[in-house]
């Protein structure tokens, strides 16, 4: 019996999540909401249109976030916009790569510390003879992928 009361004791114990609604009628509730967390509650309400106008006006900031590129991106294919999806998966692209870019120029110049790394990423098997890498990171296989879906989508409702 001693075991039962214990396991009760620690089922009881338990956190438990709170769940906070994220879009409320109220204006001034609204206002508090980052754009993000605005379309987000539109995309869950199911305002598919606000939502892709709310993510659109959070890529055009310039600040690179993938998971906004990637809600856009399935936005566009619930609502069967493949053209649309396939610029912004062009556009995510080109801004990765922007973002690599700038990321990697921020690096240090210290050549021991660049050899030193070079020489890890051929002995891990992370870079070719050259130091081109072999793996991209995790958006952009994922995004190739569906640019491969859309462009086979396209093609088949161009040929109906």
């Amino acid at each position: 019996m001693a075991r039962k009361t214990k396991k009760k004791n620690e089922e009881e114990k338990k956190p438990s999540a709170k769940v906070v609604t994220m879009y409320k009628n109220d204006e001034h509730d609204i206002e508090k909401q980052t754009i993000l967390q605005q379309a987000e509650a539109a995309e869950k309400s199911g305002d598919l249109k606000l939502a892709e106008k709310l993510y659109s006006k959070e890529i055009n900031k310039k600040a690179f976030n993938a998971s906004v590129y990637t809600r856009l991106m399935i936005i566009y294919r619930k609502q069967k916009k493949y053209k649309e999806e396939l610029g912004i998966i062009n556009k995510s692209l080109q801004h990765f790569k922007e973002y690599q870019n700038k990321k990697s120029s921020y690096k240090t110049n210290n050549a021991a510390i660049k050899k030193l790394s070079n020489s890890l990423n051929k002995s891990l098997g992370l870079t070719d003879k050259k130091g081109n890498f072999l793996y991209e990171p995790e958006p952009i296989p994922t995004w190739k992928k569906r640019k491969t879906t859309v462009e086979k989508k396209l093609k088949q409702s161009k040929s109906k």
